[in-house]
């Protein structure tokens, strides 16, 4: 057996043992490239009409919390468009189960609400991102992640045609017989996208053990500050932290704010223009009893390792390209599911060529032996 007889066999019998996952992730990753346009379009109530004046912030929270007195606020993202809503997510105390609320943020009132059930977009990414299997679906994905990426290495190997045949490595035979024209697009598909699946393996794995990797390279990673309970003293009101956020950076827009430590610390994203990075931040952490910073995470202005380590979800989600990259990653996601089908079929299709002469003379055996 030749070297290229064996990558043959690895990627066949790696893309049989892995089709089933490969196709929920590749299905659950197209719908994802496009998350924030598609969730206004089935739930319209997501959609809003703006006003003179917003509900503050606080005000928002108190809201969202007195819908939900046995759950813990987590994050507030606020959309770049001002007829959206601001999306809420909590955790249940009692078994840490997500809640979504998306409330209107000028008249406080709660238009949708709910956990994953209510939410299918917010569901397909849970199980692109830990197959609702939390620690355990991540480790599970970073492994398809290192599997594919050698998919994607072995076929594009074995594909190579060389270079004055380059061309001739992406014909279709739509003339030829089923098994065939099924063969070669499924050839020339994989080798058009091979580029795009590798990177989005290689980001994937590397988004698994990010921390890891952090530790490896000696980068530094986002604050992680505590704030020890106070029983009795009141918290801040987040605006007031907010305001001190966008005083220090000139003002950049509120991007989401995440809670942390019980409520106890409050992290205020902003917009950064530091970074060409498309979804940079400047981070802000505070003590949300007194008011103090007690952290900062401003991208732009890490260390080139953290910075490199920083980009790993801009590319992997798109980010990197706006729509040219999302539509690079959509197309890569189509394609994915189309190899994970007709893999499995061009497998058992040639099985079942292989098997027909045989029962053809056993047939013809216990025909003549019954003369």
């Amino acid at each position: 057996m030749t070297s290229r007889q064996a990558l043959i066999k690895i990627h066949r019998w790696l893309g049989l043992c892995l089709a089933l996952l490969l196709l929920i992730q590749g299905s659950t990753g197209i719908t994802l490239v496009f998350r924030d346009e598609i969730e206004p379009v089935i739930h319209e109530e997501l959609r809003v009409t703006p006003a003179p004046t917003r509900v503050s912030m606080q005000g928002l929270i108190a809201a969202v919390q007195a819908a939900h007195p046995d759950a813990l606020v987590t994050r507030a993202e606020i959309p770049l468009s001002p007829d959206q809503t601001v999306l809420f997510k909590l955790k249940r105390h009692s078994d840490q189960a997500p809640i979504l609320t998306a409330i209107d943020p000028f008249s406080g009132k709660i238009v949708r609400d709910g956990d994953l059930s209510a939410w299918p977009v917010e569901w397909l990414f849970f199980v692109h991102e830990q197959l609702l299997a939390g620690p355990v679906g991540e480790y599970i994905i970073g492994v398809e992640g290192i599997i594919l990426l050698m998919m994607s290495v072995s076929g594009l190997w074995v594909w190579w045609p060389g270079r004055a045949r380059f061309k001739n490595g992406f014909r279709v035979a739509w003339r030829g017989n089923r098994d065939l024209r099924w063969r070669t697009l499924h050839r020339a598909a994989g080798a058009a996208v091979g580029p795009i699946l590798v990177v989005t393996a290689l980001t994937g794995i590397l988004m698994v053990w990010k921390e890891p990797l952090r530790d490896l390279l000696g980068a530094e990673g986002k604050p992680a500050p505590t704030v020890a309970e106070r029983p009795g003293q009141p918290l801040i009101p987040v605006d007031d932290l907010v305001a001190r956020a966008q005083a220090d950076f000139g003002g950049a827009r509120l991007n989401q704010i995440r809670f942390s430590n019980d409520g106890r610390v409050v992290a205020v994203y902003l917009d950064s223009d530091r970074s060409i990075r498309p979804d940079g931040t400047a981070q802000y952490y505070y003590n949300r009893y007194d008011g103090r910073q007690i952290g900062t995470y401003i991208a732009g202005e890490q260390s080139r390792a953290s910075e490199g380590i920083d980009w790993i979800y801009t590319v992997h989600t798109g980010l990197w390209g706006g729509w040219l990259g999302r539509l690079l990653l959509l197309t890569g996601g189509v394609v994915l599911v189309g190899l994970s089908l007709t893999g499995p079929w061009l497998w058992y299709s040639r099985r079942t060529r292989r098997k027909s002469p045989r029962r053809t003379r056993t047939a013809a055996v216990m025909n003549f032996s019954d003369q």
